[in-house]
């Protein structure tokens, strides 16, 4: 029952993690089926999260081979758009709670500034 509740559990990622981040990292998507590694299918996008207390956090859009605008590795503020998630079990690491995220789409924040501390609201 234990490893199965998770699929019943109802997560508001929007007040979890917020949909406006700071952008570190963007990374080819692959698809694994069967232990083979398929054709790349989106991106993984690798952000801070101030609403998490800026853990960094993975946000993977399929169907999207590269992000709409240029990125050259400096931190950049993004919003997505479509986002969700799930909560599962990381077995290879204790058992670990994790959140797994996705989204339709990005595009730049118009925000360059990130709030230090104080209320996340």
């Amino acid at each position: 029952m234990a490893n199965s509740i998770f699929k019943y559990l109802v997560v508001d990622v929007i007040k979890t993690a917020g949909t406006k981040m700071m952008m570190l990292e963007c990374r080819q998507h692959y698809p694994y089926i069967e232990g083979v590694r398929g054709e790349q299918d989106g991106i993984v996008i690798t952000c801070l999260s101030e609403k998490m207390g800026f853990e960094k956090v993975d946000i993977k859009i399929l169907d999207s081979l590269k992000p709409p605008f240029d990125f050259d590795g400096t931190p950049t503020p993004v919003e997505f758009e479509g986002l969700e998630g799930k909560l599962w079990q990381d077995w290879s690491n204790k058992g670990a709670i994790k959140l797994s995220l996705s989204a339709k789409s990005v595009k730049l924040a118009g925000n360059k500034r990130i709030k230090l501390g104080g209320d996340n609201e």
